[in-house]
């Protein structure tokens, strides 16, 4: 994590040094919107970032005000916790069927290491503490937020006067979070310079996650109209895998902002229209690709084909009810986060589109093609029963993998958390403050590198050698983006 040290915006600077910084980063339009055109706000983030020694931007992203008492996501305290020099670990026990039991996090002083503080959060303690009814994650990302619960209790107890005051992320306070508990908007204004103690006592309305505007709504549908996006949830889905959208009403303002980004960039969409019907079967988005099946010609002998809504099992014809709309959604869904439909850009469409329906092809022993919507209900209903299974063992594989990484690490003699953060980050070419932050092919990933480095004649070396080169490659691509006028 960056320090205060390295900020120059607010190294060595005057109160009128860091407004005028303040008031060119507010306009930056990738910042969340609680801060956009909010110089005042930006100022805040500034100065408490400065007093807890991060950077303005982690402070941005990860402190937010709770009716004037700061708090922060999880990762952030577990950030701070190893920053003070204490070990923390963070993991989750499932049964034999890869059933999620409870998620545990353990804390060892660096003043008091023969003690170890503990925490274990279960479904059935937050069920008791009401908190499966106060938010709705706990029953769609019940891993993430029992991890977050024991990482910030066991943290407050352990080592209270690391966190800075941030013993407490945005859901303990009572704001409605999502599965990082991170988006949360405030609508905090102060009077620019004001001070830190200033600037929090001003904050004092939460509105928990603010709604996209019917501005913001609207201005979407007319740019997904001029760019030719017909599936608009489909669209959603694409920018926002992790999350499910029954209409746009269910979009935050941030969420909004980064369709709308999306769009601008020209993320995701379609290919331009082509005039055979087989091309435009192919354009349908990926998650519900519309269109009906090509039709099935009569064979010689004058049989009749089985008709596109019809499947055939063990010989015999069946007919059965449309797939439920939740069932294809959850498909689309489950696809995604398995990797089976990973393609992003201008022709992911089609790519992911093949791939979705040669997977169904194979797994159900029928051709799938044109639209996921000529499935039958037992059809998808099948194929997410399977989706399920194949996401628990993944589940178990990346537990595995975790274990292989802590043991790589061990072997090449890098035994902090904060020396293994700051490798990984550098070898994946991004943040790293905690293992969940990995998606499953960056855990694959890293761990066969570390496999790779510990076949070597001399590991640490090897493994050296790797994490150099990849920041002199970064190194290198920063140059060239700035050469070329990248960045704002």
């Amino acid at each position: 994590m960056t320090t205060s040290d390295n900020l120059p915006a607010i190294r060595n600077t005057s109160l009128a040094e860091r407004i005028e910084y303040s008031q060119q980063l507010a306009f930056a339009n990738l910042l969340p919107p609680q801060y956009f055109k909010q110089p005042a706000n930006v100022l805040w983030a500034i100065e408490f970032g400065e007093s807890i020694g991060v950077d303005a931007i982690t402070a941005i992203t990860e402190v937010h005000v709770i009716k004037g008492k700061p708090s922060s996501s999880a990762g952030l305290v577990s950030a701070l916790v190893r920053k003070a020099g204490h070990r923390m670990r963070t993991w989750v026990e499932r049964d034999e069927n890869g059933r999620l039991l409870k998620a545990v996090s353990t804390i060892v002083r660096s003043d008091d290491p023969d003690f170890e503080f503990r925490s274990e959060w279960t479904i059935v303690r937050a069920q008791t503490a009401g908190l499966l009814k106060q938010n709705e994650n706990y029953g769609k990302y019940p891993e993430a937020m029992l991890k977050a619960r024991s990482q910030t209790e066991v943290a407050r107890d352990a080592c209270k006067e690391a966190l800075c005051g941030l013993g407490y992320t945005p859901e303990e306070l009572g704001a409605e979070v999502n599965d990082d508990g991170s988006i949360v908007i405030t609508t905090a204004t102060v009077q620019a310079g004001a001070s830190v103690r200033e600037a929090a006592a001003a904050a004092q309305e939460m509105t928990g996650v603010v709604k996209a505007t019917q501005d913001q709504l609207l201005r979407l549908a007319k740019l997904m109209d001029a760019k030719g996006v017909t599936d608009k949830l489909g669209y959603l889905h694409l920018v926002h895998p992790d999350y499910t959208f029954n209409s746009a009403a269910d979009l935050t303002s941030a969420q909004a902002a980064a369709v709308e980004s999306a769009l601008g960039r020209g993320e995701h969409l379609p290919p331009a229209p082509q005039d055979s019907d087989e091309a435009q079967a192919s354009t349908a988005p990926a998650s519900e690709p519309a269109g009906p099946a090509p039709a099935v010609e009569t064979p010689a002998g004058g049989e009749q084909s089985p008709a596109a809504d019809e499947d055939v099992v063990d010989g015999d014809v069946v007919e059965d009810e449309p797939a439920d709309t939740k069932d294809l959604r959850d498909l689309g869904i489950l696809m995604t986060e398995l990797g089976i439909t990973p393609h992003s850009g201008k022709g992911s469409t089609k790519l992911n589109d093949e791939a979705r329906f040669a997977w169904l092809s194979d797994f159900l022993k029928v051709q799938v093609e044109g639209s996921t919507k000529n499935l039958n209900r037992s059809q998808a209903q099948r194929a997410v029963a399977e989706l399920k299974r194949l996401q628990v063992e993944r589940a178990k594989k990346r537990l595995s993998l975790y274990r292989q990484i802590d043991e790589s690490f061990n072997r090449l003699g890098i035994t902090t958390a904060e020396d293994r953060f700051q490798d990984l980050s550098v070898i994946l070419e991004r943040l790293v403050m905690n293992a969940d932050d990995l998606t499953f092919e960056q855990v694959e990933t890293a761990a066969a590198l570390l496999e790779q480095a510990l076949g070597d004649e001399q590991p640490r070396a090897a493994w050296e050698t790797m994490v150099n080169a990849a920041k002199q490659y970064a190194e290198a691509k920063a140059v060239e983006a700035e050469q070329q006028g990248g960045g704002f």
